[in-house]
């Protein structure tokens, strides 16, 4: 039975930060035989069969290379290694990756004010590079030599599951991915379009080249933004391209992830063998985890059989890892500020305008491309996935979790990346139709509206183009953010959030189940 290789390195890229994890964080009585089962995991999903007439065609040295060089352009742009300057979010997430090179493992910190705390953070993405510049004794600039080599390899296997789940032009549709990621935001631009500028069409694409459109990233329409008591917010995914360059722990993970199970669905694996894929993601992020597992119970229809799961190397992994990383979260800082959107609706006309403007950024992309596709009928498999990623978008949405509504934005990472890559083969289907149907022009403009968020992302970095905030900010510490002593006292932005303690969101409590039973001491 053939190996099936680029499984294989997928696999590996999401279990080996979870193997270190385990290895230096968890005790020994518990690391060594998980890890053992995870090995035995691995090995058994990759020589899982495959009909030699469903065998996808080896890529190319051609593709292959454009590949390659497609990931390293985006990598190099995303600002993974601090060779561009680096988005807003990287003020933390450097320390966190500082602390983990000069801290022993686990990383535990002398800070009464938290009780002298321990590192409890989504860590996967990080470990591997820290490990190999804490024991080759490297500067964390040297590291980030390190960490974009790993980004690098990443971003290459997303690209190659997207391209292995397509057909023509297979390689261009997953290097150019991210350009269409924006396509969401044109449904907001063409309502600016009518309440900014009246219909005046000319001065409407002049400040869409000068990037002067009011309120690009957060367009609220009239009672369009909930409050949590602290923080208005506004209903707003994030794209692609803006994923890889906040958020590459939660992105990459996602990506590659949903990547393997959408291939191997195809193929007939059985539920249980695609939960070991989702509890690989959940040291990497447990919302996309959630996301994923979403995924699955819309998308496999022998979730709910018993005998389906009844394989006790992937089911003893999913059951251990779950217990085990379930403990570990819970020993963080309870996240405040949670429940359902629809507790912030206050007469029915709000939900009237949640399904129109949120529901609309994704529907009107289902509809034109269903539309046009009736006419050809070469993407009908296509269409009902990207109808159900729409869906489970849609249903994510609904629930809130913390102050910046992370729960929703990471939860639908697996979901936004299957959307894209469907309506990515559609185009791609259509401009190679010899019929030019009416609906598919009319996808085609939709998709051009959506550049202005991924050429404008790719301009700034290439070429510095002045944005506004929250990018400006990171132009001030664009490398690093080493003005405290350590993450449990990472400050908050004065300027922009002063009144939130970033500590928290990175610290576990000592007087937890996980630190008193489970952590390496």
């Amino acid at each position: 039975m053939k190996t099936d290789r680029l499984t294989l390195v997928s696999l590996g890229y999401l279990y080996i930060p979870v193997c270190l994890f385990l290895l230096f964080w968890i005790i020994p009585l518990i690391a060594l035989p998980l890890s053992v089962l995870l090995a035995l995991g691995v090995w058994q999903f990759v020589r899982q069969p495959v009909p030699p007439a469903e065998a996808p065609a080896p890529f190319s040295r051609t593709e292959w290379l454009i590949l390659a060089v497609g990931a390293l352009l985006w990598t190099l742009v995303s600002g993974i290694g601090a060779f561009v300057p680096q988005y807003g979010d990287y003020d933390k997430h450097n320390l966190l990756f500082h602390d983990l090179i000069t801290r022993p493992w686990p990383v535990l910190y002398q800070n009464p004010r938290l009780h002298d705390p321990f590192l409890c953070y989504y860590l996967a993405y990080y470990l591997p590079t820290a490990a190999i510049a804490k024991f080759a004794h490297l500067s964390f600039q040297s590291a980030e030599w390190i960490s974009f080599l790993w980004g690098w390899l990443g971003v290459l296997l997303a690209f190659s599951w997207a391209a292995r789940l397509s057909k023509p032009f297979r390689t261009w549709i997953a290097v150019g991915l991210p350009f269409l990621s924006g396509v969401e935001v044109a449904f907001r631009l063409v309502w600016s379009l009518f309440i900014d500028f009246n219909w005046d069409a000319a001065r409407w694409l002049t400040a869409v080249f000068t990037n002067q459109i009011p309120g690009y990233t957060r367009y609220e329409t009239p009672r369009l933004a909930f409050s949590n008591h602290n923080w208005a917010q506004s209903l707003d995914p994030a794209p692609l391209v803006m994923q890889l360059q906040a958020v590459p722990q939660h992105a990459l993970g996602g990506w590659i992830a949903v990547g393997l199970i959408v291939y191997w669905q195809r193929r007939n694996a059985s539920p249980v063998a695609l939960a070991f894929v989702v509890a690989a993601t959940l040291l990497w992020s447990p919302f996309v985890s959630i996301g994923l597992g979403v995924w699955l119970l819309f998308t496999q229809r022998n979730v709910f059989t018993i005998s389906a799961w009844w394989q006790p190397v992937f089911l003893g992994n999913c059951l251990a890892m779950g217990v085990l990383l379930g403990f570990f979260y819970q020993a963080h800082e309870p996240i405040p500020y949670a429940g359902f959107l629809v507790e912030a609706f206050d007469q029915p006309a709000d939900v009237l305008l949640y399904v129109l403007f949120w529901g609309l950024q994704y529907w009107v992309g289902i509809f034109l491309f269903r539309r046009y596709n009736r006419q050809t009928n070469e993407n009908t498999v296509w269409v009902k996935v990207a109808f159900t990623a729409v869906l489970t978008i849609q249903l994510l949405s609904l629930i809130y979790m913390g102050r910046w509504n992370d729960f929703q934005n990471r939860t639908m990472i697996p979901a936004q990346f299957v959307y894209y890559l469907g309506l990515a083969n559609g185009f791609m289907h259509w401009y190679r139709s010899s019929k030019r149907t009416v609906a598919g022009w009319v996808l085609a403009t939709w998709v051009m509206i959506g550049l202005y968020v991924p050429l404008r992302v790719l301009a700034y970095k290439v070429w510095s183009i002045h944005v506004p905030q929250p990018i400006n900010r990171s132009m001030a510490n664009a490398t690093t953010n080493f003005g405290e002593a350590d993450m449990s006292r990472m400050k908050p932005h004065e300027a922009i959030d002063a009144d939130t303690d970033y500590a928290l969101q990175y610290v576990g409590k000592r007087e937890s189940f996980f630190y008193r039973y489970l952590l390496r001491k």
